[in-house]
């Protein structure tokens, strides 16, 4: 080949190497900020901005503010800018997002994205999560009748048994041969409910106060590093632990188990609950920010003490408490 040839292949690729290759650009949408970095351990920056070796390893700042959200800078480098973000226009404490409640009959059946989230009327889990809304085909799934006639009263997606609002339920007798949360079932060595966990090995058994067959963690143990109870968790790994209002358990980074993370109007632990939705915040003896129906006085009084539409042990704060004993048979 003539040098001339040579030339002509060796510039051609050495353009071809000067390029850059082409990448997808698509944004998961519910990829959300988690403290973590935008460096995705490439080296290349994740929203391809051209300050990525300078910027890799700078924590992302949250965008949950009013300030934040009108700034027009994606804050948390996940794609999205100011109301276009999730944290923004479903965050409860932001304004500037021309949001509100979608959480009331009214604000649900008006053909109106209230809260501008995206999402309308029974299609917003602000509505159809809602204890309070009735017009989602929502309401109660917590009584033999409702949780025996096939119906998916709470509009939740699961019908009857498959539903815990009547599985779980004490008041409920119908679903009784799949529950594994007294004495005889936490004892026979069978696997009553079919999640995969024999009696004293699953948290029904073990983390139920009602249950006397099953050693339970008591907060004197909480710290001693050895799992007491035999359940696989040690200490603040364990439920009875974390959860029980005596035991002291810190609230790890990115979980939702105390006043401040379960009352700053973000998902923080990422589970698709917020706050006091979350059962970690709702059913926890450490916070307070949601209401208070977990003691014995509060769950046999006839009230619905933390106005989540649930009254004494029909309230998973009660029935399914580590601590109180009212609802036990």
């Amino acid at each position: 080949m003539r040098n001339g040839s040579w030339i002509l292949v060796m510039a051609v690729l050495a353009a071809g190497f000067g390029c850059r290759a082409e990448t997808d650009d698509t944004v998961i949408p519910d990829a959300r900020d988690d403290g973590a970095t935008t460096d995705d351990g490439s080296g290349a920056d994740a929203d391809a901005d051209a300050d990525a070796d300078a910027d890799a390893d700078v924590p992302a700042t949250p965008e949950n503010t009013n300030a934040l959200c009108g700034d027009h800078v994606d804050n948390d480098g996940d794609g999205y800018t100011d109301c276009d973000d999730y944290d923004c226009s479903r965050s409860p404490s932001v304004t500037v997002c021309g949001g509100g409640a979608e959480d009331t009959d009214a604000l649900c059946d008006d053909g109106l994205d209230n809260d501008g989230d995206g999402y309308t009327d029974c299609d917003d889990y602000g509505c159809s999560r809602s204890p309070s809304v009735t017009v989602c085909g929502g309401g109660a799934e917590n009584t033999d009748a409702l949780c025996g006639d096939h119906v998916d009263n709470d509009g939740d997606g699961y019908t009857d048994c498959d539903d815990y609002g009547c599985s779980r339920n004490p008041s409920v007798t119908v679903c009784g041969s799949t529950r594994e949360d007294n004495d005889t079932a936490c004892g026979n060595g069978t696997d009553d409910d079919g999640d995969t966990r024999t009696d004293c090995r699953d948290s029904d058994c073990s983390s139920n106060p009602c249950v006397t067959v099953c050693v339970h963690e008591t907060p004197a143990q909480c710290g001693n590093g050895t799992d007491d109870d035999g359940d696989g968790y040690t200490d603040c790994d364990d439920y009875d632990c974390l959860y029980h209002p005596d035991a002291v358990c810190p609230c790890a980074a990115g979980a939702e188990c105390d006043n401040a993370s379960c009352g700053n109007g973000a998902d923080d632990d990422g589970d698709g609950f917020t706050d006091c939705d979350d059962f970690s915040c709702s059913r926890n003896g450490h916070v307070t920010a949601c209401g208070a129906e977990q003691t014995n006085a509060q769950c046999d009084n006839g009230a619905d003490d933390d106005g989540d539409g649930y009254t004494d042990c029909n309230d998973f704060s009660c029935s399914r408490s580590l601590w109180v004993t009212a609802c036990c048979d």
